[in-house]
């Protein structure tokens, strides 16, 4: 086992685990708060995700990384204000330039060279939940419009579409004109009008009002 490594880990042995809480719950704020960023329009729908949920464990796992690699290298160091400057600075601790080496195969082999650096290793699962969260959010999206066009007319989705454009403050006569145009030109398949509407919807954030619609009409059902 690497000498830092080892180190790490009779940290987390020996020292109290309220400061490891407090790093990895400011790691996992962190977390949150690059997923409501990187998804403004659902920002709530994002954080419910399977990606968003293993994108907040791996960052309290690699900021506890990083704290017990700080009071490994500075005895003495542990303090509340020491955790929660990890916590919110871990990041540009893996920059630093700690690796990950591979354990050897017998004990006279020698694995110099071949280390991982751990801030590499963190951006590759940070893309592979990120790429989750979008996945998850693309099926999502699919599946409510199967069920919008299933269960509300074209007028239907007309009316919410004014309606959410109004509370927006974008209720303009070129909207207005838009969606006038989909609820009557006949000249479109009706289930193509429906897509339309519905992505308009969504598009100006009424996700939730679509589903809160659909709710009632199952309920009427």
């Amino acid at each position: 086992m690497p000498l830092w490594l080892q180190a790490v880990t009779n940290e987390l042995g020996r020292l109290n685990a309220g400061y490891y809480a407090v790093t990895a719950l400011m790691a996992i704020l962190w977390a949150a708060s690059e997923v409501i960023i990187g998804s403004p329009e659902q920002p709530m729908r994002a954080l419910r995700t399977r990606g968003a949920a293993v994108l907040m464990l791996i960052n309290a796992l690699f900021a506890c990384l990083a704290l017990g690699a700080a009071l490994a290298l500075i005895p003495g160091s542990a303090s509340f204000w020491t955790a929660l400057g990890v916590g919110l600075a871990w990041q540009s601790m893996l920059r630093g330039g700690i690796n990950l080496q591979p354990l050897p195969l017998s004990p006279g082999a020698d694995s110099e060279g071949m280390g991982v650096p751990l801030n590499e290793l963190y951006k590759r699962l940070q893309g592979f939940c990120v790429d989750q969260i979008r996945r998850q959010l693309v099926e999502e999206r699919v599946e409510l419009i199967e069920r919008a066009i299933a269960r509300l007319t074209v007028p239907e989705l007309a009316h919410i579409a004014r309606l959410v454009t109004a509370a927006l403050g974008s209720g303009s006569a070129e909207a207005e004109q838009y969606i006038n145009r989909l609820e009557n030109d006949q000249d479109y398949p009706e289930e193509q009008r429906e897509i339309m509407l519905i992505s308009l919807i969504l598009d100006k954030g009424g996700g939730d009002i679509l589903h809160s619609r659909l709710r009632e009409r199952r309920r009427r059902r």
